[in-house]
């Protein structure tokens, strides 16, 4: 059983529909096959976006209490974590 199926942790992805930094988080998620909640930041989480990081950027990703920006550290973490 690999990690990834092993996972514990509540996964939350902040995204966008025109977002390029957000595919390449997505596309990371799901080539390690994690589980995951989406949440569509342009309609309804752009709240939630800013209460997590004081700002507005996406993508956002929420691994139980830990919050992660920047895709490029999300993508990092997610593969030490899961890979």
């Amino acid at each position: 059983m690999s990690v990834a199926q092993q996972q514990k942790e509540k996964i939350r992805f902040y995204t966008g529909n025109y977002c390029p930094f957000c595919r390449r988080v997505k596309k990371e998620l799901d080539r390690l096959d994690l589980d995951y909640e989406q949440v569509n930041a342009d309609a309804d989480g752009r709240w939630e976006v800013i209460e997590l990081s004081g700002q507005r950027a996406i993508p956002i990703v929420t691994i139980d209490d830990e919050v992660l920006v920047d895709s490029t550290q999300i993508v990092r973490e997610l593969r030490s974590r899961y890979q």
